[in-house]
């Protein structure tokens, strides 16, 4: 009886760590055929459409009623969270409702956003003009910083050691 409820409730635990981060009432409008690089081309063309994007934050920055956050755009895993070992395609900005405090969305950190894409803004960076698509968030979620599949460390031995 044992095995059979702590069976259960690892599948349970497995399978609540494999739910997705945005709602499935989201993702079912999210247009998975859109590639990000043809979006950064030309968002106008994508307007209107809902996109799930994530990347690390650049800058988060509140105005009055929204706040605006930069992201350095990577390709997300099965999870949908940011492959930051991959290549970057671009940057874009994310605007959602209401005050996101600046220092718990802080640069470097990870986010996933479902959103409408709105256009683009462009923005200088550097010396040149640089081309933002705009997505006005539907959903947000930050990657705890912590998040990772850390295996149990296991030591047998017989004697005395020390371990550096």
């Amino acid at each position: 009886m044992i095995p059979r409820r702590w069976f259960l409730s690892l599948m349970i635990f497995l399978v609540m760590g494999c739910a997705p981060v945005i709602s499935q009432d989201v993702l079912k409008d999210v247009d998975k055929d859109l590639p990000f690089g043809a979006v950064l081309r030309n968002p106008d063309n994508f307007k209107g459409k809902t996109i799930l994007l994530g990347g690390k934050i650049i800058e988060t920055t509140p105005f009055p009623g929204k706040t605006r956050i930069t992201v350095l755009q990577y390709p997300l895993d099965f999870r949908s969270k940011p492959f930051v070992d991959s290549a970057s395609e671009g940057r874009f900005i994310v605007e959602a409702t209401g005050f996101i405090d600046p220092f718990v969305y802080s640069a470097g950190r990870q986010v996933t956003v479902a959103g409408i894409l709105d256009g683009k803004e462009v923005l200088p960076l550097g010396e040149i003009n640089y081309v933002y698509p705009l997505v006005t968030s539907r959903e947000l979620y930050l990657w705890p910083v912590d998040d990772a599949f850390y295996l149990p460390q296991f030591y047998i031995g017989i004697g005395i050691g020390k371990t550096f």
